[in-house]
């Protein structure tokens, strides 16, 4: 009773410590629901942002079911899993998914298996206090970078040989090992949903497709081309500028301004926040080498001390740490602000992120006000 006190009270916490995902699963232009030809049902709203977000159909599987009523609560079943409602929780976890691996171990007897019982911490992986079990290599590399606790819970029993095939099992999943399988579809899950679907006598016929909702396809969500801003009237690049490049970025420290060109033509400007006197943005041209969606920065400075920053939208690296940005935390663009990089407001820096490509010229100019 104590172990299963402990387990509950970690995954709260570990639950409540993972951020909501992220805001591009519910892109603007892309749709609202999509349509499964493969078996015939639809996934839409929250059901289907938290799909696209946490990994699609390797995770999840296609949808067996229309969102129902069960017992009171809105549900999906999908291959590998169920998806629940939960519209008095918090937004972020009004999406939630059945422990569908414990009960799994439940069913079958497994409880007193040598797997199921606490191990000692290995030499390697990553080690979990509440289960006290082990998490290593292709699977714990899998369950890090596809959402983790959020999505699949503590494992529950160590890597083992069941009905033979590599697995191991997790509160709300059972993870494979299929190595015959192409490296990027090697960790699948069991089809916990399609069986619990079964057992519980769900409806999984297909559904008359309306003619109108798009099948599902990744690229409903490509971003369409930016529009370019109207083009200023006359404006000229700096002495010293790399005018003979299709595309690069200058940042005028002198009036914290971002301007973005195209040779010798200006397609957009907007007012910046550079880096303050004491850790300024300094000046030289180089080219970015890293563009990142989200990114976790931190860091120390001699004039604020320590800063924490988590998600950071929009991130184009250009020299070491400095790198052009979106800023949430702030709202004092065209005054220095940044710890050295180029502080843009996120619609300004969405608009770049996705007009520059990697290897884009950066041209840092003029005296930072106050230096």
């Amino acid at each position: 009773m104590r172990r299963t006190l402990i387990i509950a009270i970690a995954a709260l916490a570990a639950l409540l410590a993972v951020p909501a995902a992220s805001a591009d699963a519910s892109d603007d232009y892309g749709p609202d629901e999509v349509y499964f030809e493969q078996t015939g049902h639809y996934l839409g709203g929250d059901f289907l942002d938290f799909w696209r977000e946490y990994g699609g159909i390797q995770t999840f599987g296609y949808p067996m079911t229309p969102e129902i009523e069960e017992d009171g609560m809105t549900v999906q079943y999908f291959e590998r899993h169920v998806l629940e409602y939960h519209p008095d929780n918090p937004a972020e976890y009004q999406v939630l998914l059945r422990r569908l691996g414990a009960e799994a171990r439940d069913s079958r007897d497994l409880t007193d298996h040598d797997a199921f019982q606490e191990q000692g911490e290995a030499d390697s992986g990553r080690y979990f206090e509440p289960t006290g079990q082990n998490m290593q290599n292709d699977f714990l590399d899998y369950w890090e970078n596809n959402g983790a606790l959020r999505i699949f819970g503590y494992p529950l029993s160590i890597e083992f040989e069941h009905d033979g095939t590599h697995v191991q099992f997790l509160e709300r999943a059972i993870i494979e090992y299929h190595p015959d399988n192409p490296a990027e579809w090697r960790v699948l899950f069991e089809r916990l949903g399609a069986q619990a679907a079964n057992r519980a006598g769900v409806d999984t016929s297909p559904q008359e497709y309306d003619g109108d909702t798009p099948h599902y396809s990744d690229d409903l969500w490509d971003p369409p081309e930016p529009d370019p801003a109207p083009e200023p009237e006359g404006p000229t690049p700096p002495a010293g500028a790399p005018t003979d490049r299709a595309k690069w970025m200058e940042v005028d420290l002198t009036n914290q301004m971002f301007r973005a060109w195209q040779g010798e033509t200006l397609v957009y400007s907007a007012v910046a926040a550079t880096g303050r006197p004491a850790v300024p943005t300094l000046t030289g041209q180089w080219d970015t080498y890293a563009h990142l969606r989200y990114d976790d920065m931190e860091g120390w400075t001699p004039d604020r001390g320590e800063y924490d920053l988590e998600n950071v939208p929009y991130v184009m690296y250009y020299d070491r740490g400095y790198a052009i940005h979106g800023t949430y935390w702030h709202q004092q663009f065209g005054t220095p602000q940044s710890a050295g990089c180029v502080n843009l407001t996120v619609q300004d820096a969405e608009w770049v992120f996705n007009w520059a490509d990697v290897g884009t010229a950066v041209y840092v100019h003029g005296v930072t006000p106050g230096a």
